[in-house]
């Protein structure tokens, strides 16, 4: 069926010459300042887990650093833990993949591997004495962050890895080399 455009069909009303030349500047200056947006140099990435009960806090910890929409971030089930378990081996492609373009577009200097206490991921990758015993949480999430970060360093050399474990409360406990 054809449609026949009149005076009141709107149709003509969305084509003015007005219009017409608004979608035009607005599409010039996306075109413009679309590649400076991508190549912008961020401070940071962020990978961390999933779990909405830390993502406010993460939030507040990345501002507090002055990092406020200066960070990129990766999300995934685990954070840290999910790109060194063996449990989660198939996700380790796009964690890399995600690496290497944040790196690329945003040409962040540091890479924040944040895990958190009571990490679902943890317990699947570690077994449920990660549940009950704070000193083998401890240390399982630091040596997965301690992976994490030999695993990255392979990749992007020229990054300041930092590490860290957040509290139920929000803290964060920096695990050191």
């Amino acid at each position: 069926m054809r449609h026949l455009h009149h005076a009141g069909c709107g149709c003509l009303a969305a084509l003015s010459r007005r219009n017409l030349l608004g979608l035009g500047l607005g599409a010039a200056a996306l075109a413009a300042t679309g590649p400076a947006l991508a190549d912008e140099r961020y401070e940071a990435m962020l990978m961390n887990c999933i779990d909405p009960r830390f993502t406010t806090d993460t939030w507040k910890y990345m501002d507090s650093r002055g990092w406020r929409n200066k960070y990129s971030q990766m999300s995934i089930a685990g954070g840290p833990i999910a790109a060194v378990a063996p449990i989660f081996q198939e996700w380790r492609a796009a964690w890399e993949a995600n690496l290497d373009i944040s790196v690329q577009l945003h040409h962040v200097k540091r890479l924040v591997g944040m895990t958190h206490r009571d990490c679902g991921a943890a317990t699947l990758a570690f077994g449920n004495r990660i549940k009950t015993d704070k000193a083998f949480e401890t240390e399982m999430l630091g040596q997965s962050l301690h992976a994490f970060r030999t695993q990255a360093l392979k990749r992007q050399p020229q990054l300041i890895v930092e590490l860290g474990i957040m509290d139920l409360n929000g803290n964060v406990e920096t695990v050191s080399a």
